[in-house]
């Protein structure tokens, strides 16, 4: 019960930080305002902590294997989710440090890719827990 309660508290956090990082990223590289890098950096910090929260607490409540096939999407996705965030604070997070402008550019893509991963994830984890209030 408890990791299915933390799973449902903490994956909020790991969907939309990861969008709004996106948006957030690429309206900094694109206009140049080095005030949001502060925020970009420790958003993704706090992005990637929450995503190995939601990650970690749903595999213990819905197990590492088995399963039906949507839950089987949503734990891949989720996993995929994970990998694209922490290459994406990373990458940041050391394209700050080191002054490294390719490599931001390059975690803000990454914050695409997670931002993607992080839809297929929530698509296949509402059919599968919410399938009968779902009319599609």
């Amino acid at each position: 019960m408890w990791p299915d309660f933390i799973h449902h508290l903490s994956l909020h956090f790991a969907i939309v930080l990861p969008m709004a990082l996106a948006a957030g990223g690429t309206y900094e590289r694109r206009c140049e305002i080095d005030a949001l890098i502060p925020l970009i950096r420790w958003g993704g910090v706090v992005a990637l902590v929450m995503t190995c929260v939601a990650v970690v607490s749903g595999l213990l409540a819905g197990g590492f294997s088995g399963g039906d096939e949507t839950l089987q999407h949503h734990r891949y996705l989720g996993i995929l989710t994970l990998v694209a965030v922490a290459i994406a604070a990373v990458g940041y997070d050391q394209a700050v440090r080191r002054k490294i402008s390719d490599l931001q550019s390059f975690a803000v893509g990454m914050w695409w890719v997670a931002s993607i991963s992080v839809i297929g994830a929530g698509h296949w984890g509402g059919i599968g827990e919410h399938s009968d209030v779902i009319p599609f």
